[in-house]
């Protein structure tokens, strides 16, 4: 098959331009604020959901048959629940295209959903890890309030820069949303 010169040249114009294509203000706004939503903001809370469940005898997760429910641990559980939360987040917000206006937005969100990742992946585990050996409750309740008073006032700092930057980028292209 013999390509002409000008169907080449146009090919490439096509393949070029298709790097300038830049994702929309809603794609921005969907894939970096309304996942924010996923992020837990009182760990305590969390950490006594999982310990009533435990207690209760309901902590469970779906069998490998996909069709009913078997017993586990807090870690099981949290690894189920909590490890990969983010992962794809993270992955969809790198592959985003901003134009100059929404880069800080990716660049502040980006840093947001790792350091979320890295609570969940490392200090999750550690108190889902106290909970299976058995330490008691005041011991559970002082390690999720230490979180929240340590990385969770920093995951605040960094929600709260994503939010300062994305509800004025939403306001300015005119994308409707609701504040809770």
């Amino acid at each position: 098959m013999k390509v002409s010169s000008s169907s080449f040249l146009i090919l490439m114009m096509f393949v070029t331009s298709c790097s300038f294509i830049k994702d929309s203000p809603d794609d921005i706004f969907n894939t970096v604020g309304l996942n924010t939503n996923k992020i837990p903001f009182s760990f305590e809370r969390v950490f006594r959901e999982i310990r009533l469940h435990k207690a209760n005898g309901t902590l469970q997760l779906p069998a490998e048959d996909g069709k009913s429910m078997k017993k586990a641990t807090c870690i099981e559980v949290v690894k189920f629940a909590y490890a990969n939360t983010f992962k794809e987040d993270i992955k969809r917000i790198k592959n985003l295209n901003p134009n100059k206006d929404a880069e800080p937005i990716i660049k502040a969100g980006i840093e947001l959903f790792e350091y979320a990742d890295e609570i969940q992946n490392k200090d999750f585990m550690m108190i889902a890890k106290m909970i299976d050996e058995g330490k008691s409750d005041e011991e559970i309740d002082t390690a999720a309030k230490e979180l929240d008073e340590t990385k969770g006032i920093e995951l605040d700092v960094r929600y709260t820069k994503v939010m300062d930057l994305l509800l004025p980028y939403a306001d300015a292209n005119g994308l409707e949303y609701n504040k809770l």
